[in-house]
């Protein structure tokens, strides 16, 4: 089974794919037409699909007819961004306004879609069955724990994810055993003082005063309280104060994120904020309230095997020279909520093209990649399974 050439033949199809998706984009957790469309598709492919009443995506099954075996998922993203399409002269251009595909999800999508045409043609080449997971609401931060709670990794031994990445060239991938992106986690500290007139600020608690105090504080923990060695990042990006004009603000509220690697150090945070902002805060005379909301965590590819028939997929799809190495990223993923699930596998395709002046970072108004890498990825999503499922 010539993977590679099937791949390639499907190309029209996985662009036409990609060209719908792109125009017409929808927000996460609104993509109704999105998932209508996606269903369609696989059920004239022959595959069933299970939807859901109350969350929006779809999850495709494949049985294999070469006998019983292990089940493993390939997942793809739906969700568009709030932005807006910069060049609006292109065929395929965003219809809905202020929704763009500036992330690669709508590339996702249709290369899973062509993976599905492959898979379904030709079922007598695996054992076992593959389930195609496309996930509403990435961008969000962890909606994909709404699958992980309904059960529909139950019955999965391994999941397959990929992301289209405008930092590396086309016709390169990176899959290394190691971390890849960090956790994005969230916090909110809630300072209360004591209002006085402007003017006599020794009668109140001034919280915008505890606040900043708060916010220098908090780096401490990163310059200080943090083993150099280990990846860390603490921003606070918002202060919102609430107060009237000729007085102390009555409360102020601090709206940051921590972006790390090392699971257990992810753990002590809560306890590590909330102590230096009391400190701060308390000994300013401001009440401080502080919660701690964890998102997706660290996503790192931490099974040998999996990793292997990963790259042995690239190999034979793209060739030897294919995979380069690349830094480990700062941005998320909640991808990683599977991963704590099943053992799981994440790979990097590459988009970039200069000559072709494709050169675009993520979730900006220009985003675009090279339209020739998509049947690599469809590809590499076939081979996956085929050395998985066969293994």
């Amino acid at each position: 089974m010539d993977v590679k050439a099937l791949a390639a033949d499907e190309k029209a199809y996985i662009l036409e794919q990609r060209h719908w998706l792109h125009a017409h984009p929808e927000l996460g957790r609104e993509e109704k037409n999105t998932t209508a469309h996606i269903a369609a598709e696989l059920e004239r492919m022959g595959i069933p699909v299970q939807t859901f009443p109350d969350i929006t995506g779809c999850i495709g099954t494949i049985q294999g007819t070469k006998g019983p075996g292990k089940t493993l998922m390939l997942r793809a993203d739906i969700d568009a961004l709030p932005i807006q399409e910069a060049d609006l002269t292109k065929t395929y251009a965003s219809q809905n306004p202020g929704v763009m595909h500036a992330c690669g999800h709508d590339c996702h999508t249709a290369m899973l879609l062509g993976a599905a045409k492959i898979l379904s043609a030709h079922r007598d080449a695996f054992p076992g069955k593959v389930k195609l997971l496309f996930q509403m609401g990435e961008e969000i931060g962890t909606e994909s724990r709404h699958y992980v709670e309904k059960g529909c990794l139950d019955d999965v031994d391994a999941i397959f994810g990929m992301h289209i990445w405008a930092l590396l060239d086309a016709g390169t991938a990176n899959l290394e055993d190691r971390e890849r992106m960090a956790c994005s986690d969230r916090f909110t500290l809630t300072l209360t003082g004591k209002t006085a007139l402007s003017d006599a600020p020794e009668q109140g608690a001034d919280p915008l005063a505890a606040a900043a105090s708060v916010v220098m504080g908090l780096q401490q923990l990163v310059s200080r309280q943090n083993d150099p060695e280990n990846t860390f990042v603490l921003t606070v990006g918002m202060m919102n104060s609430e107060g009237n004009k000729g007085e102390l603000a009555r409360s102020v509220q601090l709206v940051g994120t921590t972006r790390t690697f090392n699971k257990a150090f992810r753990k002590t945070l809560p306890e590590k904020i909330e102590k230096v902002a009391r400190a701060f805060g308390e000994g300013l005379g401001c009440q401080v309230d502080c919660t701690y909301f964890f998102g997706p965590a660290p996503l790192i590819n931490e099974h040998r095997n999996l990793n292997d028939c990963g790259r042995k997929a690239v190999a034979r799809i793209m060739g030897d020279k294919a995979l380069v190495p690349m830094e480990k990223q700062m941005g998320a993923e909640d991808f990683s909520v599977f991963m704590e699930k099943v053992p799981g596998v994440f790979l990097f395709l590459g988009a970039r093209n200069k000559e072709k002046g494709i050169c675009c970072v993520h979730h900006h108004p220009g985003f675009e990649v090279d339209e020739d890498v998509l049947p690599n990825g469809t590809g590499i999503e076939v081979q996956f399974a085929l050395e998985y499922l066969n293994g």
